[in-house]
């Protein structure tokens, strides 16, 4: 019998990150296309933050025991500049979860590309009352300005950043770790899509955006997925949401976590674990 079993834990934390940003992105990307290949209409302003903070909950379930369960370029990095992620795994956290959106994307395609031609026509499009390209990745409000779609996304993912932050520190709230994919996908990236969803879509991740985005400039939508705004786009889910990521960590360490009383909490913590102490 051959012997699967990785050892590395370089290999492990990469497929980690692959996988559940691989369910994040087809879960997400599909509950875009049932909402507009059913034409849910003003439904789906609703149905897509839920699906896709259920989405991200799923997919830390899967891989968060293993890597952390990260899923976002945002998020790693956010983690590296206050220390909480060794800058030697940024690089292939990286790689892992822009190749998990990009083949997470393909699988959407894949189950309902037959239901975007049936209902929008062969000719796949990008913007327009045929376009469908939003499924996959964001595109800007048309009365929206560049400049309030990059504000827009720092601010979110900060306000993400630091509500993860909030959650995944045990000196705070102290929420289970069982409870920890729920708060995460639900309490905070439902509530980031509802607020921040009409600007630009809430692309929050910058994986999640451009790796399907590339694989629908590969299927039919063509380089029209870049060039929107004149190429003035889809750089900014990119660019912003990693500015959002480090500001919004670098807030919760400078209000909060800076200023536990270290040595009080260690007794407690010591006293907790070793009753005997008591």
């Amino acid at each position: 019998m051959v012997n699967l079993k990785i050892t590395s834990p370089v290999l492990r934390e990469f497929l980690a990150e692959l996988l559940g940003t691989f369910v994040l992105t087809t879960i997400g990307c599909s509950v875009n296309a049932a909402t507009t290949v059913s034409k849910s209409g003003a439904v789906a302003g609703a149905i897509g933050p839920w699906g896709w903070g259920l989405a991200l909950t799923a997919a830390i379930y899967v891989c968060g025991g293993v890597s952390g369960g990260h899923v976002n370029p945002a998020v790693t990095l956010g983690m590296a500049t206050i220390g909480k992620l060794s800058w030697i795994k940024v690089p292939y956290y990286f790689a892992a979860q822009y190749i998990g959106a990009f083949f997470g994307a393909l699988v959407t395609y894949l189950v309902y590309h037959e239901s975007i031609k049936a209902h929008f026509g062969d000719q796949l499009q990008t913007l327009g009352v045929n376009g469908t390209a939003a499924i996959f990745g964001t595109l800007p409000n048309p009365n929206v300005s560049i400049g309030t779609c990059f504000l827009d996304q720092v601010v979110c993912v900060g306000f993400f950043l630091l509500l993860i932050q909030a959650i995944t520190d045990d000196r705070n709230m102290d929420c289970p770790k069982g409870l920890i994919p729920i708060a995460i996908g639900v309490a905070d990236l439902t509530l980031m899509a509802f607020a921040f969803g009409y600007n630009c879509g809430a692309p929050v991740n910058p994986a999640r955006d451009l790796g399907p985005r590339l694989l629908s400039s590969i299927v039919g939508y063509g380089g029209e997925v870049f060039s929107v705004r004149n190429y003035n786009y889809f750089w900014v889910p990119i660019v912003a949401t990693h500015i959002g990521g480090i500001i919004g960590s670098w807030i919760y360490v400078l209000f909060i976590s800076l200023h536990w009383p270290v040595q009080s909490y260690d007794i407690e913590n010591e006293l907790q674990t070793n009753p005997s102490r008591k």
